[in-house]
Protein backbone atom coordinates (compact mmCIF):
# COMPACT_ATOMS: atom_id res chain seq x y z
CA UNK A 1 0.00 0.00 0.00
CA UNK A 2 1.38 3.55 -0.87
CA UNK A 3 2.07 6.26 1.83
CA UNK A 4 -0.97 8.49 -0.04
CA UNK A 5 -3.47 5.12 0.65
CA UNK A 6 -2.22 4.61 4.13
CA UNK A 7 -2.76 8.45 4.82
CA UNK A 8 -6.63 8.58 2.92
CA UNK A 9 -7.08 5.66 4.56
CA UNK A 10 -6.51 7.05 8.33
CA UNK A 11 -8.47 10.20 7.47
CA UNK A 12 -11.30 8.71 6.46
CA UNK A 13 -10.84 6.45 9.83
CA UNK A 14 -10.79 9.22 11.42
CA UNK A 15 -13.77 10.88 10.28
CA UNK A 16 -15.62 7.38 10.65
CA UNK A 17 -14.66 7.30 13.75
CA UNK A 18 -15.76 10.67 14.76
CA UNK A 19 -19.84 9.36 13.18
CA UNK A 20 -19.65 6.83 15.19
CA UNK A 21 -19.11 8.45 18.68
CA UNK A 22 -22.02 10.36 17.32
CA UNK A 23 -24.61 7.13 16.45
CA UNK A 24 -24.89 5.01 13.51
CA UNK A 25 -26.56 4.38 10.62
CA UNK A 26 -27.44 2.95 6.46
CA UNK A 27 -26.07 4.62 4.01
CA UNK A 28 -29.08 4.80 1.91
CA UNK A 29 -31.41 7.89 4.28
CA UNK A 30 -34.96 9.16 3.95
CA UNK A 31 -36.09 12.60 4.57
CA UNK A 32 -38.62 12.06 7.32
CA UNK A 33 -37.89 11.05 10.59
CA UNK A 34 -39.07 8.92 13.00
CA UNK A 35 -40.09 11.24 16.29
CA UNK A 36 -37.91 11.38 19.61
CA UNK A 37 -37.97 8.05 20.74
CA UNK A 38 -39.27 5.76 17.75
CA UNK A 39 -37.13 3.73 15.70
CA UNK A 40 -37.79 1.08 13.28
CA UNK A 41 -35.69 -2.41 12.75
CA UNK A 42 -35.30 -3.74 8.91
CA UNK A 43 -34.68 -6.91 7.42
CA UNK A 44 -34.15 -7.19 3.94
CA UNK A 45 -33.23 -9.94 1.67
CA UNK A 46 -31.57 -9.59 -2.18
CA UNK A 47 -31.13 -12.13 -4.58
CA UNK A 48 -29.07 -11.20 -7.85
CA UNK A 49 -28.17 -11.81 -10.47
CA UNK A 50 -24.97 -11.02 -13.07
CA UNK A 51 -25.06 -12.01 -16.52
CA UNK A 52 -23.06 -9.66 -18.47
CA UNK A 53 -20.14 -7.40 -17.35
CA UNK A 54 -19.35 -4.15 -19.65
CA UNK A 55 -16.07 -3.52 -21.11
CA UNK A 56 -16.38 -0.10 -20.63
CA UNK A 57 -19.67 -0.34 -22.37
CA UNK A 58 -19.79 -3.16 -24.58
CA UNK A 59 -21.25 -6.04 -23.34
CA UNK A 60 -20.07 -9.13 -22.51
CA UNK A 61 -20.40 -12.62 -21.42
CA UNK A 62 -17.73 -13.18 -19.05
CA UNK A 63 -19.31 -15.63 -16.88
CA UNK A 64 -22.42 -15.43 -14.63
CA UNK A 65 -22.68 -14.02 -11.08
CA UNK A 66 -25.36 -14.67 -8.18
CA UNK A 67 -25.05 -12.87 -4.61
CA UNK A 68 -27.76 -13.12 -2.11
CA UNK A 69 -27.63 -10.16 0.80
CA UNK A 70 -29.38 -10.10 4.33
CA UNK A 71 -28.88 -6.90 5.65
CA UNK A 72 -30.04 -5.61 8.86
CA UNK A 73 -30.84 -2.19 9.75
CA UNK A 74 -32.13 -0.35 12.65
CA UNK A 75 -32.78 3.78 13.06
CA UNK A 76 -33.68 5.39 15.57
CA UNK A 77 -34.82 8.90 16.24
CA UNK A 78 -32.64 10.59 19.37
CA UNK A 79 -34.61 14.19 19.15
CA UNK A 80 -37.78 15.30 16.21
CA UNK A 81 -35.23 16.41 13.97
CA UNK A 82 -32.11 14.23 14.43
CA UNK A 83 -32.06 10.41 13.65
CA UNK A 84 -29.16 7.90 13.21
CA UNK A 85 -28.85 4.72 11.90
CA UNK A 86 -26.86 1.25 11.55
CA UNK A 87 -27.13 -1.37 9.07
CA UNK A 88 -24.46 -4.09 8.27
CA UNK A 89 -25.01 -6.51 5.42
CA UNK A 90 -24.22 -10.27 4.87
CA UNK A 91 -23.20 -11.21 1.42
CA UNK A 92 -23.32 -14.75 0.21
CA UNK A 93 -22.33 -14.67 -3.80
CA UNK A 94 -20.91 -17.08 -6.19
CA UNK A 95 -19.28 -16.92 -9.98
CA UNK A 96 -19.98 -19.23 -12.75
CA UNK A 97 -17.60 -19.12 -15.83
CA UNK A 98 -14.61 -19.46 -18.03
CA UNK A 99 -13.24 -16.43 -16.53
CA UNK A 100 -11.91 -16.73 -13.06
CA UNK A 101 -9.81 -13.84 -11.74
CA UNK A 102 -6.40 -14.80 -11.32
CA UNK A 103 -4.22 -15.23 -7.68
CA UNK A 104 -2.52 -12.03 -6.91
CA UNK A 105 1.29 -12.55 -5.08
CA UNK A 106 1.61 -9.26 -4.10
CA UNK A 107 4.95 -9.49 -2.33
CA UNK A 108 6.92 -7.59 -4.57
CA UNK A 109 6.54 -4.06 -5.71
CA UNK A 110 4.95 -5.45 -9.17
CA UNK A 111 2.37 -8.18 -8.29
CA UNK A 112 2.30 -11.53 -9.91
CA UNK A 113 -1.22 -12.60 -10.93
CA UNK A 114 -1.30 -16.73 -11.21
CA UNK A 115 -3.48 -19.42 -10.94
CA UNK A 116 -6.97 -18.99 -10.45
CA UNK A 117 -9.23 -17.31 -7.82
CA UNK A 118 -10.80 -19.72 -5.15
CA UNK A 119 -13.61 -17.06 -4.55
CA UNK A 120 -14.48 -17.38 -8.15
CA UNK A 121 -14.56 -21.21 -8.01
CA UNK A 122 -18.31 -21.74 -8.74
CA UNK A 123 -19.72 -22.38 -5.20
CA UNK A 124 -21.17 -19.53 -2.85
CA UNK A 125 -18.57 -17.79 -0.42
CA UNK A 126 -20.48 -15.68 2.45
CA UNK A 127 -18.85 -12.88 4.66
CA UNK A 128 -19.99 -9.90 6.39
CA UNK A 129 -19.13 -6.72 4.53
CA UNK A 130 -19.48 -3.04 5.45
CA UNK A 131 -20.94 -1.02 8.19
CA UNK A 132 -22.50 1.45 7.14
CA UNK A 133 -23.53 4.59 9.25
CA UNK A 134 -25.63 7.90 8.88
CA UNK A 135 -26.87 10.63 11.05
CA UNK A 136 -29.77 12.92 9.52
CA UNK A 137 -30.81 16.66 10.73
CA UNK A 138 -34.00 17.51 8.97
CA UNK A 139 -33.64 21.16 7.99
CA UNK A 140 -37.64 21.67 7.07
CA UNK A 141 -40.89 19.83 7.13
CA UNK A 142 -43.56 22.09 5.53
CA UNK A 143 -46.89 21.76 3.75
CA UNK A 144 -45.97 18.10 2.75
CA UNK A 145 -42.12 18.72 2.06
CA UNK A 146 -39.31 17.50 3.69
CA UNK A 147 -35.61 18.83 3.52
CA UNK A 148 -32.93 16.35 5.41
CA UNK A 149 -28.97 16.17 4.83
CA UNK A 150 -27.05 13.76 6.19
CA UNK A 151 -23.76 12.53 7.11
CA UNK A 152 -22.75 8.77 6.48
CA UNK A 153 -20.02 6.58 6.35
CA UNK A 154 -18.91 2.77 4.89
CA UNK A 155 -15.86 1.21 6.21
CA UNK A 156 -15.11 -2.68 5.96
CA UNK A 157 -15.91 -5.01 8.96
CA UNK A 158 -13.25 -7.09 8.08
CA UNK A 159 -9.99 -8.15 5.69
CA UNK A 160 -12.34 -9.92 3.04
CA UNK A 161 -11.50 -10.43 -0.41
CA UNK A 162 -11.94 -7.85 -3.08
CA UNK A 163 -10.30 -9.18 -6.03
CA UNK A 164 -12.87 -11.65 -7.28
CA UNK A 165 -16.09 -12.08 -9.82
CA UNK A 166 -17.64 -13.25 -6.33
CA UNK A 167 -16.27 -10.85 -3.62
CA UNK A 168 -18.50 -9.58 -1.21
CA UNK A 169 -17.26 -5.69 -1.51
CA UNK A 170 -15.19 -3.38 -2.58
CA UNK A 171 -13.05 -3.59 1.01
CA UNK A 172 -13.00 0.73 1.13
CA UNK A 173 -13.52 3.56 3.40
CA UNK A 174 -16.31 6.06 2.42
CA UNK A 175 -17.15 9.40 3.56
CA UNK A 176 -20.87 10.23 2.38
CA UNK A 177 -22.44 13.76 2.40
CA UNK A 178 -26.20 14.15 0.80
CA UNK A 179 -29.48 15.68 1.17
CA UNK A 180 -32.06 14.01 1.19
CA UNK A 181 -36.04 15.15 -0.02
CA UNK A 182 -39.96 14.23 -0.08
CA UNK A 183 -42.90 16.03 -0.97
CA UNK A 184 -46.17 14.47 -0.58
CA UNK A 185 -48.37 16.02 -3.60
CA UNK A 186 -52.18 15.47 -2.27
CA UNK A 187 -53.22 18.52 -3.66
CA UNK A 188 -52.52 17.17 -7.30
CA UNK A 189 -53.15 13.66 -6.52
CA UNK A 190 -54.26 12.32 -3.35
CA UNK A 191 -51.64 9.63 -2.14
CA UNK A 192 -48.85 10.50 -4.53
CA UNK A 193 -45.95 11.34 -3.58
CA UNK A 194 -41.70 11.49 -4.47
CA UNK A 195 -38.75 11.29 -2.31
CA UNK A 196 -35.09 11.06 -3.65
CA UNK A 197 -31.33 11.06 -2.51
CA UNK A 198 -28.64 12.87 -3.35
CA UNK A 199 -25.07 11.70 -1.51
CA UNK A 200 -21.36 12.83 -2.81
CA UNK A 201 -19.02 10.04 -1.46
CA UNK A 202 -15.29 10.60 -0.83
CA UNK A 203 -13.77 7.20 -1.22
CA UNK A 204 -10.39 5.96 -0.13
CA UNK A 205 -7.79 6.34 -3.12
CA UNK A 206 -5.94 3.10 -4.06
CA UNK A 207 -3.16 3.93 -6.14
CA UNK A 208 -3.43 7.78 -6.22
CA UNK A 209 -6.74 7.23 -8.41
CA UNK A 210 -9.60 9.31 -7.35
CA UNK A 211 -12.60 7.54 -7.88
CA UNK A 212 -14.82 9.60 -5.58
CA UNK A 213 -18.58 8.73 -6.66
CA UNK A 214 -22.12 10.49 -6.77
CA UNK A 215 -25.00 8.22 -5.47
CA UNK A 216 -28.61 9.17 -6.22
CA UNK A 217 -31.91 7.23 -5.53
CA UNK A 218 -35.31 8.64 -6.87
CA UNK A 219 -38.96 6.70 -5.76
CA UNK A 220 -42.30 7.94 -7.20
CA UNK A 221 -45.05 5.96 -4.54
CA UNK A 222 -48.28 5.86 -4.63
CA UNK A 223 -51.00 4.80 -1.42
CA UNK A 224 -53.67 2.44 -3.43
CA UNK A 225 -55.02 2.18 0.40
CA UNK A 226 -53.73 3.75 3.46
CA UNK A 227 -51.50 0.63 3.93
CA UNK A 228 -51.13 -0.33 0.44
CA UNK A 229 -47.80 1.78 -1.34
CA UNK A 230 -47.07 1.23 -5.15
CA UNK A 231 -43.77 3.16 -6.28
CA UNK A 232 -41.83 3.00 -9.06
CA UNK A 233 -37.62 2.85 -8.12
CA UNK A 234 -34.57 4.15 -9.59
CA UNK A 235 -30.75 4.25 -8.45
CA UNK A 236 -27.76 5.54 -10.95
CA UNK A 237 -24.36 5.89 -9.79
CA UNK A 238 -21.35 8.93 -11.68
CA UNK A 239 -17.89 7.52 -10.62
CA UNK A 240 -15.45 10.74 -10.83
CA UNK A 241 -12.76 9.56 -11.89
CA UNK A 242 -11.11 5.94 -11.67
CA UNK A 243 -10.01 4.05 -14.91
CA UNK A 244 -11.97 2.19 -18.01
CA UNK A 245 -12.02 -1.83 -18.20
CA UNK A 246 -11.43 -2.95 -21.58
CA UNK A 247 -12.06 -6.18 -23.49
CA UNK A 248 -8.02 -6.94 -22.14
CA UNK A 249 -7.83 -5.45 -18.86
CA UNK A 250 -5.54 -7.61 -17.79
CA UNK A 251 -2.56 -6.44 -20.23
CA UNK A 252 -3.56 -3.07 -21.13
CA UNK A 253 -3.86 -1.92 -17.44
CA UNK A 254 -0.41 -3.99 -16.51
CA UNK A 255 -0.96 -6.16 -13.06
CA UNK A 256 -0.24 -3.50 -11.13
CA UNK A 257 -3.73 -1.57 -11.96
CA UNK A 258 -5.84 -4.89 -12.98
CA UNK A 259 -5.27 -6.09 -9.48
CA UNK A 260 -7.40 -3.51 -8.06
CA UNK A 261 -9.83 -2.57 -11.17
CA UNK A 262 -12.64 -3.94 -8.96
CA UNK A 263 -11.77 -0.93 -6.98
CA UNK A 264 -11.10 2.01 -9.16
CA UNK A 265 -13.08 1.38 -12.50
CA UNK A 266 -15.56 3.84 -13.56
CA UNK A 267 -18.48 2.65 -12.73
CA UNK A 268 -21.81 4.48 -14.07
CA UNK A 269 -25.14 2.72 -13.45
CA UNK A 270 -28.61 3.34 -13.49
CA UNK A 271 -31.01 0.70 -12.28
CA UNK A 272 -34.87 1.44 -12.52
CA UNK A 273 -37.68 -0.96 -11.29
CA UNK A 274 -40.75 -1.21 -8.59
CA UNK A 275 -41.90 -2.23 -5.64
CA UNK A 276 -44.97 -2.56 -2.95
CA UNK A 277 -45.09 -1.98 0.67
CA UNK A 278 -48.14 -3.02 3.35
CA UNK A 279 -48.61 -2.06 6.59
CA UNK A 280 -49.60 -5.24 8.49
CA UNK A 281 -50.21 -3.75 11.28
CA UNK A 282 -49.38 -0.80 12.99
CA UNK A 283 -45.92 -1.52 13.51
CA UNK A 284 -45.29 -4.16 10.90
CA UNK A 285 -44.57 -3.26 7.70
CA UNK A 286 -43.94 -6.10 4.57
CA UNK A 287 -41.86 -5.14 1.11
CA UNK A 288 -41.09 -6.31 -1.82
CA UNK A 289 -39.56 -4.78 -5.27
CA UNK A 290 -37.52 -5.87 -8.32
CA UNK A 291 -34.89 -3.79 -10.33
CA UNK A 292 -32.82 -4.31 -13.67
CA UNK A 293 -30.08 -2.11 -14.85
CA UNK A 294 -30.88 -0.30 -17.77
CA UNK A 295 -27.44 1.69 -18.57
CA UNK A 296 -23.75 0.49 -17.50
CA UNK A 297 -20.32 1.53 -17.97
CA UNK A 298 -17.61 -0.52 -16.33
CA UNK A 299 -18.64 -3.74 -14.25
CA UNK A 300 -21.25 -6.13 -13.14
CA UNK A 301 -24.76 -4.82 -15.00
CA UNK A 302 -28.08 -6.13 -13.16
CA UNK A 303 -30.16 -8.74 -14.93
CA UNK A 304 -32.24 -8.69 -11.57
CA UNK A 305 -32.30 -7.12 -8.04
CA UNK A 306 -35.35 -8.84 -6.08
CA UNK A 307 -35.64 -7.71 -2.98
CA UNK A 308 -38.55 -8.92 0.61
CA UNK A 309 -38.26 -7.24 3.61
CA UNK A 310 -39.69 -6.62 6.85
CA UNK A 311 -39.82 -3.71 9.07
CA UNK A 312 -40.88 -3.27 13.21
CA UNK A 313 -41.32 0.19 14.20
CA UNK A 314 -40.61 0.49 18.15
CA UNK A 315 -41.54 3.36 20.93
CA UNK A 316 -38.85 3.33 23.90
CA UNK A 317 -39.30 5.55 27.18
CA UNK A 318 -37.72 9.06 25.64
CA UNK A 319 -41.15 8.76 23.10
CA UNK A 320 -42.03 12.11 22.91
CA UNK A 321 -45.72 13.21 21.05
CA UNK A 322 -44.81 14.96 17.94
CA UNK A 323 -48.15 14.41 15.70
CA UNK A 324 -47.39 13.73 12.09
CA UNK A 325 -49.60 12.46 9.43
CA UNK A 326 -50.07 8.19 8.55
CA UNK A 327 -48.06 9.05 5.56
CA UNK A 328 -44.87 10.93 7.50
CA UNK A 329 -45.21 7.41 9.63
CA UNK A 330 -45.38 5.21 7.07
CA UNK A 331 -42.23 7.19 4.55
CA UNK A 332 -40.12 7.36 8.14
CA UNK A 333 -40.13 3.75 8.53
CA UNK A 334 -39.39 3.00 4.43
CA UNK A 335 -37.06 0.59 3.94
CA UNK A 336 -37.67 1.26 0.02
CA UNK A 337 -33.88 2.97 -1.15
CA UNK A 338 -32.02 0.89 1.27
CA UNK A 339 -32.88 -2.56 -1.12
CA UNK A 340 -30.47 -1.25 -3.61
CA UNK A 341 -27.65 -2.76 -3.88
Amino acid sequence: MSRSVKVHSALTTVAVATIVAACASSAQAQAYLPPKGEGSVSVLFQDMAVTYHFLPTTQVDRGHIRGETLLVDVTYGLTDRLAVSFGIPWVASKYTGANPHPLVDSSGEIPVLYGANPIDDGTYHGTFQDFRFDIRYNLLTKKGLALTPFVGSITPSHDYTYFAHASPGRHLNELQVGLSAAKLLDNFVPGLFVQGRYGYGFTQQVLDISHNRSVMDVEVGYFLTPRLRLMGLSTGQLTHGGVDLTLNSRVDLGPLLFSHHDQIDRLNFLNLGGGATYALTGKIDLFGSLIHTVAQRNGHALEYGATVGVTWGFSTRRAGNRAITSTEHSLAKCVCEKSAP
